[in-house]
């Protein structure tokens, strides 16, 4: 009787019990035995809800060795671990929703709605391709934005999330300084660019921004006294090495964000373990960037001469030591300085003093104005604005990247900015599509550059879906930063300081750049969004569904698993049918394409595929029949006229009609160009004896859309 009816309380607390039923029975007989295991299933439960925490961490280092996660298949692997996490949540928790609060519901109602926008978007669009693929992308965000608001907010929860993203993004950080230090130890690919550090992410500006968050909050790992010792000595360790990481990206903006980001943790945070990180960190971190500036030879195009090798080496002991000092001296002030620090901010009064000590603050920023004024500032801004505006390319003159540090152009973005605008000009209440912007570009774009995204994740929501994308872009990113300065108060000032800082380095840098589309640094702002604005207090409250309830979302989890699956069958197969289309073996790319369209058949690529192997193997008709397919699938893009022009020579079939139509929708794009030179005659043998040399110079380019490795 006593087993019975402990095993039955046991079941009803870990989620398949009748959660009505009373449970005095098993409360008053058997103590003993149902303490001892509510003590162990405590423990499993609690080991189980650390291990979520480390979580987005873990992504990060699984997605930053996996170009970021900007390939389809990635995030949807990614959404497939999270849909099973949560499958299980909602089935076994007792208080599967416990952490959600009204302003976790309308971030999460914002991000639901983005994300049925976009897929929605393929109706107006007709490319329905893209928008999977870009609702995936947003789906993958919204998964993790749940799970995490799920998740009641206690101290412990939030302290191990902060860590386990410090502990991901160093793995990373430090993987990548390692290639630009020590080259001739740890080699990377020959495709990776080496000019700016962006290994292994592959894009510097990202690699930057995840340099600038991890220090973030690593600065707050440093900072706050009730942090675990280890763990202040740790971070203090690993600050270094992260802004030698910031530092060989070379990201201008990512820098800013960084500096913006430790202002805004320092002024709402207030941490009381400031002094001691002041003194062991910032002279080290000094240092070893000095080293790494004066390093001329690290700082150009090729980093991996002999003489750039032993500048690395040397650089790598500085490095070495600097952690080690800055290791030794956190460890020392954390036995000596801290306590003291503890004591004195523990004081009657303190707030009040802090107040009084604005005055001299207000003082000196007043100085400071009239001397911003007094030495011409302003006029040196309007120049630097107007070069920023200007949007000229970043010029690197002798091949020294140092140089971009003080250069204030934006690299030439002004002309994708602009893109943009007459993209949302054009159709304001709904834009063009999700993932469109591209075809904007193709069409309208002032010089030739191949490009995918706007580098503005704001302005990229306005032209691919108006008005309605932009708001609801808003309303996530500032219910996120509004609900963290709510709380950013009391005892938790100092974590919800850190979390908020992160969150604004992200949502800044997100306006200069495609972070959206690269999750490894957008999976912990979701995190965070999700954990900091859910419920805080004790845990074991709120609603329980009923069974039949739990049913239901199960259901409606496994259903949410379809277009994954589908998308990571689609693009393994599509991946290996490019390499053998590519090294001339038709016999398994066709099989290849075939089976990629039987995984998710909305995709122009495996059409290409199929249909550049038909016109190889002699088949020009069955090959027009194919490329008029991948047409029918996106018929905004510019590649599939060109592509099925190709399929029309091949078969003395005039070419000329799709060849201007491709010339209209890109018109600086070499490749059409040369199609409508060698298919502007009248001869139908002209046009099959020229269908092979146009065919060729379609394969060798990386700008076909079955090529999907550009940014």
């Amino acid at each position: 009787m006593r087993t019975s009816t402990t095993t039955q309380t046991l079941v009803q607390r870990s989620g398949s019990g009748d959660y009505d039923a009373p449970v005095a029975n098993g409360i008053a007989i058997g103590v003993d035995t149902r303490g001892a295991q509510d003590a162990s299933v405590i423990s499993l439960s609690r080991l189980g809800l650390i291990g979520l925490m480390l979580l987005p961490g873990a992504l990060i280092v699984f997605l930053g060795f996996n170009a970021g996660g900007y390939f389809p298949g990635t995030p949807a692997v990614v959404a497939l671990v999270l849909t099973q996490i949560l499958l299980v949540r909602i089935v076994q928790a007792r208080h599967p929703f416990e952490g959600l609060t009204s302003i976790t519901l309308v971030a999460i109602g914002a991000l639901a709605c983005y994300a049925l926008l976009t897929l929605a978007s393929g109706i107006w669009s007709h490319s329905m391709s893209r928008a999977l693929i870009e609702f995936d992308r947003a789906w993958l965000y919204l998964l993790v934005l749940v799970l995490f608001g799920t998740v009641r907010a206690s101290t412990d929860n939030l302290r191990w999330l902060i860590r386990g993203l410090v502990l991901g993004v160093s793995i990373v950080c430090v993987s990548g300084l390692a290639t630009r230090l020590l080259p001739d130890v740890w080699h990377t690919a020959p495709g990776v660019s080496n000019e700016r550090l962006s290994y292994p992410v592959t894009y510097w500006n990202t690699l930057g921004l995840l340099a600038a968050l991890g220090i973030v909050l690593a600065f707050h790992l440093c900072c706050s006294l009730g942090e675990r010792r280890v763990a202040r000595v740790l971070a203090a360790g690993v600050l270094p090495l992260l802004a030698l990481t910031l530092f060989f990206t070379f990201s201008r903006g990512a820098m800013l964000a960084c500096g913006i980001g430790l202002v805004v943790y320092a002024l709402v945070a207030r941490p009381r373990g400031l002094p001691s990180v002041v003194l062991a960190v910032i002279p080290t971190t000094a240092v070893s960037i000095l080293f790494a500036y004066r390093a001329n030879l690290l700082d150009t195009l090729d980093p991996t001469t002999p003489r750039a090798v032993a500048q690395g080496h040397r650089v790598a002991f500085v490095a070495g030591a600097c952690v080690l000092g800055s290791m030794a001296v956190r460890l020392l002030l954390a036995s000596v300085l801290d306590p003291r620090l503890r004591r004195w901010t523990r004081r009657p009064g303190l707030d009040a003093a802090l107040k009084r000590g604005a005055m001299p603050v207000a003082v000196a920023v007043a100085v400071a104005v009239l001397a911003f004024f007094a030495f011409g500032a302003p006029h040196a801004l309007a120049h630097d604005w107007d070069r920023f505006v200007g949007g000229a390319s970043t010029t690197v003159r002798g091949g020294d990247l140092r140089q971009r540090l003080t250069d204030p152009s934006n690299d030439g973005r002004t002309p994708l900015w602009q893109v943009a605008l007459r993209g949302f000009r054009a159709s304001p209440l709904h834009g063009a599509g999700a993932g469109m912007y591209q075809t904007l570009w193709d069409r309208e774009r002032s010089q030739f550059a191949y490009v995918i995204n706007a580098h503005s994740l704001y302005l990229q929501a306005m032209a691919e879906l108006g008005v309605p994308g932009l708001l609801l872009l808003l309303v996530l990113v500032g219910a996120t930063i509004l609900g963290l300065g709510l709380r950013a108060s009391g005892r938790r000032r100092s974590l919800y300081g850190a979390l908020l800082a992160a969150a604004t380095v992200w949502a800044l840098h997100a306006g200069v750049d495609w972070d959206w589309e690269m999750p490894v640094v957008t999976i912990g702002f979701f995190a965070i969004a999700g954990l900091a604005l859910s419920a805080r207090g004790q845990a074991d409250s709120g609603w329980i569904p009923s069974h039949n309830m739990r049913l239901v979302l199960a259901l409606l989890c496994l259903a949410t698993v379809a277009l994954p699956v589908s998308i990571i069958g689609s693009q393994t197969r599509l991946g290996q049918a490019e390499h053998a289309l590519y090294a001339s073996d038709c016999a398994a790319a066709t099989p290849a394409a075939l089976s990629s369209i039987g995984w998710l058949d909305v995709r122009p690529e495996p059409y290409e595929i199929v249909g550049f192997c038909d016109i190889q193997r002699g088949r020009p008709r069955q090959a027009i029949a194919a490329m008029r397919e991948a047409r029918s699938h996106d018929p905004g893009s510019w590649e599939t006229y060109y592509a099925l022009a190709i399929a029309q020579a091949s078969a003395g079939i005039d070419p000329r009609a799709n060849v201007e139509q491709a010339l209209r929708m890109n018109p600086r794009e070499p490749l059409t160009r040369e199609a409508a030179k060698q298919f502007g005659g009248s001869s139908a043998t002209g046009w099959v004896k020229h269908a092979g040399a146009v065919r060729a110079a379609a394969l060798k380019s990386n700008d076909l859309s079955i090529v999907p490795s550009s940014y």
